[in-house]
């Protein structure tokens, strides 16, 4: 018994001791901020837009630019929160960033493959431990990083993001994106498209878990696939915007509560929705279709009109 107490008494005055250490490193940390505006432009290799064949007001017919022929941008975040827009018009694709140095990274990676298409990678993460920085924080050395990314709209793009242990802002109509695949963990994010898409994204798929999501305006991206799949969280997704296709889509909750809004210019199958029976559509023109499969556990998906 003696020799268990003696072993308790050790872990615990170990403890301290680390945390102590912590403590320390983290209060001569918090007074070595170094904070820094950063801007990255695309690299030349991707900056040429994609043109249609078409006649100038010359008469001539606009050149291939083999270099512009898209790619895919992956963007992996983690302990912050950041901010996806489109670019201005005739600019590409460039970060603005404000961070603490001392505490964060931020890095690029871009490669061309054989095809002409490229992959560019942008990674954000904390270079010390979680605890360390919980310290420094409370002690007075945190600092709020302000990310930016805008997204040229004259480029196909298949969009990858990964973010962890924070949240983004995404504002994406109006952009050529050929699918998107978002996941996130520990967190959450607002997903906006206010304008349709240059062309209907061929799949739009959101994973997470531990956090929750808001997603607006489905409809301007018209995936003809849709999957949606969140536990131990939540979502709310409105698919209003113009449909220009049919849409099957697969929605999966458990541990949580997931509300689908559907616009009444749409036709629904696969799923029971609520105000259907308040919905008179004489129209002649035939709607576009969202085809649901629905997976629940310990949690709903509630499809609402």
């Amino acid at each position: 018994a003696r020799a268990a107490k003696g072993g308790m008494g050790w872990a615990l005055a170990l403890g301290i001791v680390f945390l102590g250490i912590t403590a320390l490193v983290a209060w001569r940390g918090a007074s070595n901020k170094d904070v820094v505006d950063r801007e990255i432009a695309a690299p030349a290799e991707m900056a040429a837009p994609v043109q249609m064949a078409e006649s100038t007001s010359e008469g001539t017919a606009s050149g291939d630019l083999s270099a512009g022929k898209g790619g895919k941008l992956v963007l992996n975040f983690s302990q912050g929160e950041f901010q996806l827009h489109p670019a201005p018009p005739g600019e590409s694709l460039s970060i603005k960033a404000n961070f603490d140095d001392d505490i964060y990274n931020l890095e690029d990676k871009f490669e061309t493959l054989p095809d002409s298409t490229w992959v560019y990678q942008l990674r954000f993460y904390r270079t010390i431990g979680g605890l360390q920085a919980l310290m420094r924080q409370i002690m007075g050395g945190g600092h709020d990083n302000s990310i930016h990314v805008y997204i040229p709209s004259d480029q196909p793009i298949e969009l990858v993001i990964d973010s962890q242990e924070g949240g983004f802002e995404a504002e994406l109509g109006g952009l050529w994106l050929t699918s998107a695949d978002i996941h996130f963990s520990k967190g959450g994010f607002a997903l906006g498209i206010s304008e349709p898409l240059r062309e209907p994204m061929e799949s739009l798929m959101i994973r997470g878990s531990m956090g929750g999501f808001d997603a607006e305006g489905i409809g301007n991206a018209s995936p003809a696939v849709l999957g949606v799949r969140c536990s131990m969280g939540g979502a709310q997704i409105n698919m209003d915007g113009q449909w220009r296709n049919d849409c099957a889509a697969r929605l999966s909750v458990k541990m949580g509560g997931m509300a689908v809004i559907v616009p009444d210019d749409i036709v629904v199958e696969g799923a029971d929705v609520q105000g259907d029976g308040m919905l008179h559509t004489d129209s002649e023109i035939a709607l576009p279709v969202l085809r649901l499969s629905v997976s629940q556990s310990m949690g709903e998906v509630e499809v609402i009109r």
